[in-house]
């Protein structure tokens, strides 16, 4: 890696750590360079131009290690579900799969949910379109995945469960250390993989409940 690409990956990974603790919003440019161990005030604008050039090259940073986890076996899925051969549980699965795996394997994992979170219910309406965007395309290939396995919802119903189901997993996960705290005493999960079937369970609950 490159001295400029290093600076870069710092500014990103200092990025993350404040945003998932403060916020998108209320987090400047300066905090972020400073936590980075950048000298220069400029560097920001030197690699991202801007706070939303930041913001969209941490999202990518983010959605990339995503897609690296949750690629090769949503193609398998999508190959699969072409022959009528994949259920509500796999596909749940496979949708939950990411979190577990960024968390437990990347030391800036837990703070990269938490930013998509901060993203996606605290920012301004820019920040959350740009987080649309970008993860949007994965939504709808497992909503539409998933579509012929509940065909007797109706579509409306259907999209607004998916979506209900989506922010409760970014949510669940960015706030599973807060567990201890909760208003019915310390629901923390003993692992990562029995969030992960929770959410699971959960998800196939959201989508076949009654309306």
């Amino acid at each position: 890696m490159s001295a400029a690409d290093l600076a870069r990956q710092k500014l990103i990974l200092a990025a993350i750590e404040l945003f998932a603790e403060h916020g998108v919003d209320s987090v400047s440019l300066r905090t972020i360079n400073r936590q980075a161990g950048q000298k220069n005030n400029s560097a920001l604008h030197y690699h991202f131009g801007s706070k939303i050039g930041l913001i969209k090259a941490v999202d990518e940073f983010i959605q990339r290690h995503f897609d690296e986890i949750r690629e090769p076996d949503l193609a398998d899925l999508e190959e699969r579900a072409r022959g009528g051969g994949i259920t509500l549980t796999e596909a749940l699965e496979v949708f939950v799969k990411p979190y577990v795996e960024i968390i437990e394997q990347y030391d800036w994992g837990y703070g990269a949910v938490r930013t998509l979170a901060r993203m996606e219910f605290d920012s301004e309406e820019e920040v959350v379109r740009l987080l649309s965007d970008s993860a949007g395309h994965s939504v709808k290939r497992f909503a539409k995945l998933k579509r012929p396995l509940l065909s007797d919802l109706p579509a409306r119903e259907y999209k607004m469960r998916h979506n209900f189901l989506v922010n409760a997993t970014i949510q669940g996960f960015a706030d599973y250390r807060n567990l201890h705290l909760s208003y019915l005493g310390d629901l923390s999960p003993r692992s990562l993989q029995e969030l992960g079937r929770f959410y699971v369970r959960v998800g196939e609950s959201i989508l076949r409940g009654t309306s």
